[in-house]
């Protein structure tokens, strides 16, 4: 949550010098080039988290929202069935899940995929579930510029705000933000920089590109070491934030828990690397309130945000150096093909609370 606010160097570089005209709009036919083996979006060299995946139960009024809301454009559209990609997140090989690829125009990473998975049960992973609660992904980042009208249009749309638009102070610069939860169990986090600039950032209408997405975590300590020491992944900051003097937050927070300085709260975000040019993952944890957990639903084919889905250069090496530190693999090393990025081959491990980290490798 706190991350989209302090965008890295590598992150803004890759933006804007990786601008793809290629990723205008992809229709079925689009795809041909991708299931023919050519790539349609190239990442050679790319390292970080490339696309969230959110699943979702009516996938048509889902993607009619962000185009109208967030202003973002599908990129691609396929149909999964009998190709692996069910196998590969444990279901049967026979589910169809229909796919579709949404993002910011113009930019190469920081994407949405949502899917539907047809004929399956399905719970909603993060049920009613309030900030406090632990367990899976608890939302998406975007930037926002007109945070009050975005808040607004979205509560036109079903969603409902954990509280109204809230600023307050982040490394001693003046931020708002409103957390929203919507179709599916879904929160959106909005971020607005109220004393910067957004030159950083590629150009975006309303929304901005994800990419970040929360963990609300159980231990704050045990995700932090999976991240740095089981994963290999480099701490960029650790911080709390400041709330107004009354206890206003974003986070629905009763304001005296916040006052009387009962409840406190930590976060980190961690990148793949130093140099990655792709997202990052945050960890947020409450101090002095507790509340339902929802580690074990937090896995296909439920409903909500399903797992982050991030490229690495070079996944054998990757592959054989969590293997070095005992981690274990959720989901094997598989290969797929991947709308819009072509073959892959991709493994899967498990946060210690539940969220899906899925690798992948274009080949």
């Amino acid at each position: 949550m706190i991350e989209a606010l302090i965008f890295s160097t590598a992150q803004a570089r890759a933006l804007a010098g990786r601008l793809v005209a290629a990723v205008c709009v992809l229709s079925l036919s689009g795809l041909a080039p991708a299931l023919a083996g050519e790539p349609v979006i190239p990442l050679q060299g790319r390292a970080g988290v490339q696309e969230m995946i959110v699943s979702v139960k009516f996938p048509q009024r889902t993607v009619a929202l962000y185009e109208e809301v967030a202003q973002w454009q599908v990129l691609a559209r396929h149909t999964a069935s009998g190709d692996g990609l069910a196998r590969h997140w444990g279901l049967v090989d026979e589910v169809v899940i229909d796919e579709v690829l949404m993002g910011v125009p113009g930019t190469d990473l920081g994407f949405v995929r949502f899917v539907h998975f047809h004929d399956v049960p399905q719970q909603r992973i993060r049920s009613s579930a309030r900030a406090f609660d632990t367990g899976g992904i608890f939302n998406i980042n975007a930037l926002v510029r007109d945070l009050e009208g975005v808040f607004e249009h979205l509560r036109d749309h079903g969603f409902q705000g954990f509280a109204d638009p809230t600023y307050y102070t982040l490394f001693g610069r003046r931020y708002g933000g409103a957390l929203l939860r919507g179709h599916d169990d879904v929160v959106i986090n909005l971020l607005h920089r109220v004393d910067g600039n957004y030159d950083d950032l590629p150009g975006f209408g309303a929304m901005s590109h994800v990419f970040n997405a929360t963990q609300i975590v159980r231990d704050f300590e045990a995700a932090q070491r999976f991240f740095i020491e089981d994963l290999g992944w480099v701490q960029r900051w650790e911080a709390s934030p400041t709330w107004p003097e009354d206890g206003a937050n974003n986070m629905g927070v009763p304001n005296n828990l916040i006052t009387e300085q009962r409840v406190s709260e930590r976060a980190a975000s961690f990148a793949i690397s130093d140099d990655a040019d792709g997202g990052t993952v945050e960890i947020f944890h409450f101090d002095g309130i507790t509340g339902r957990d929802y580690a074990a639903r937090a896995k296909p084919p439920n409903l909500g945000i399903l797992m982050y889905r991030i490229h690495v250069p070079d996944l054998a090496a990757y592959a054989a150096q969590l293997e070095q530190r005992g981690v274990v693999f959720t989901r094997p090393r598989t290969r797929l093909v991947m709308a819009p990025y072509g073959e892959v081959e991709a493994f899967v491990v498990t946060s210690p609370d539940g969220a899906w980290l899925e690798f992948f490798q274009q080949l």
